[in-house]
């Protein structure tokens, strides 16, 4: 699937240019969320590996070109104007591209996990509430089907929030309770360090790929265009420039604020 579609997000809820900040703004803090709950995911997914290939089907060149010369892109009253959508729809599909994986992924695992549980003789009630609630989440991220038009985009991000749920509350589980542990040995049987690793794996390419794809838009703008965008290039030598990878995750985030 060529860049997981980038611009069906192109859809009626972007229409105006703040819709476009609001949807974007509201996926980042969803994908910081998920990243959030796993406990290395900020150690681990910030660290410079500019030799790794994207790894969910799809090529950060091809996406990088896509962003960048802008085919089929937004309508815009002026090239700068189209030059900073480009760059909103290029996070919005590639996010919205690991948010899809996620819940395919977070499905299985959950899915498989209650079947495990399901088998455990002597259940208490706390194990069986949260069996039930992973069977729920479980059902709900398998069922969704992002259409055609995007319509049900809101929806995606609503599944994608519930299934970061049951993996922070996981995490924020006493390592020594039962619970916990009874829980831990099911998930991990069923590939939960494997999906962790991978999600983290793919925050590593995202930040790198938008890195190189803003850092094209640098380079496209005029000098009056530059004066212009003073405080958003202020942003990217920070980000370029931070080391530390706590910061840079949280300065990737800023710039949803900037656009």
């Amino acid at each position: 699937e060529t860049y997981y579609n980038a611009y069906l997000f192109r859809i009626e809820i972007l229409s105006s240019k703040m819709k476009k900040i609001t949807v974007v703004v509201g996926v980042a803090l969803l994908l910081m969320q998920v990243v959030n709950a796993f406990p290395h995911a900020k150690r681990e997914a910030v660290e410079v590996a500019v030799n790794e290939e994207n790894s969910i089907d799809s090529s950060p060149k091809d996406s990088v070109e896509v962003a960048v010369t802008g085919e089929n892109s937004i309508d815009s009253s002026s090239e700068e104007d189209q030059a900073s959508s480009e760059i909103l729809v290029y996070v919005i599909g590639t996010v919205g591209k690991l948010s899809k994986w996620a819940l395919e992924s977070g499905s299985l695992l959950l899915k498989n996990t209650v079947k495990d549980l399901e088998k455990l003789p002597n259940k208490d009630e706390l194990l069986q509430a949260n069996i039930t609630h992973m069977a729920k989440v479980a059902k709900e991220a398998e069922d969704f089907k992002l259409e055609e038009d995007g319509a049900n985009i809101v929806e995606l991000f609503d599944t994608m929030n519930s299934l970061s749920e049951v993996i922070s509350d996981y995490e924020a589980m006493p390592d020594n309770s039962d619970l916990k542990l009874t829980l831990k040995t099911a998930l991990e049987n069923n590939g939960y360090k494997k999906f962790q690793n991978k999600f983290e794996e793919e925050i590593v390419d995202l930040v790198e790929e938008f890195d190189i794809v803003f850092g094209e838009y640098v380079k496209g703008l005029s000098p009056d265009e530059k004066l212009k965008q003073a405080n958003v290039l202020n942003w990217y030598e920070e980000f370029t420039n931070e080391t530390d990878e706590d910061k840079k995750l949280d300065k990737f985030g800023e710039i949803f604020d900037l656009f």
